[in-house]
């Protein structure tokens, strides 16, 4: 179910997030995930958003959390963040479970990402990154994976209206 959205502005983008938009994009032609990854600079707007809501003490429901040290994006998470995304897209399907009956675990060990820590923030109906990440901050749960400091890395995806967050501590 979309929730009503008040229209936002958007400002010039500003000199940081140009330069984390090229640093992004280098890193995801260089690791091969360039094809097929959300966009660069949706991705880079993603994991700003998500950082900049970690930095700032919240609660998730009744769950007070302290600020939380910023996540690294990396191209492994991204990948199996965004084949998921696309498939949820391709199926219709807003679900944790892949069509292939996988896990998030299972995904982003597909990618190459060692992990002793996985989670993973899904939606559906959203059209911007900001819209998106205000939604899974008002959920508990959500917002709970945002603010979570045992977190390191993130993976961002997108396809059409549905996204994919996947956060995850390295081995």
């Amino acid at each position: 179910m979309r929730r009503a959205r008040a229209l936002l502005r958007r400002p010039a983008p500003s000199r940081t997030l140009l330069v984390a938009t090229f640093l992004v994009s280098t890193l995801l032609l260089l690791t091969g995930c360039g094809g097929a990854v959300v966009a660069p600079a949706e991705s880079a707007t993603l994991l700003g958003l998500v950082n900049q809501a970690r930095a700032t003490p919240r609660s998730c429901g009744t769950t007070p959390y302290a600020a939380a040290p910023a996540l690294s994006l990396d191209a492994r998470l991204t990948r199996a963040a965004q084949l998921h995304s696309q498939d949820m897209q391709r199926n219709g399907s807003l679900s944790h479970t892949g069509s292939d009956g996988s896990t998030v675990g299972e995904r982003a060990t597909a990618q190459g990402y060692v992990w002793t820590r996985i989670g993973e923030d899904i939606a559906w109906g959203f059209s911007t990154p900001e819209s998106v990440v205000q939604a899974w901050l008002a959920s508990p749960g959500h917002c709970a994976n945002i603010m979570d400091p045992k977190f390191r890395d993130l993976g961002t995806g997108a396809a059409g209206t549905y996204w994919t967050l996947d956060f995850g501590t390295p081995r």
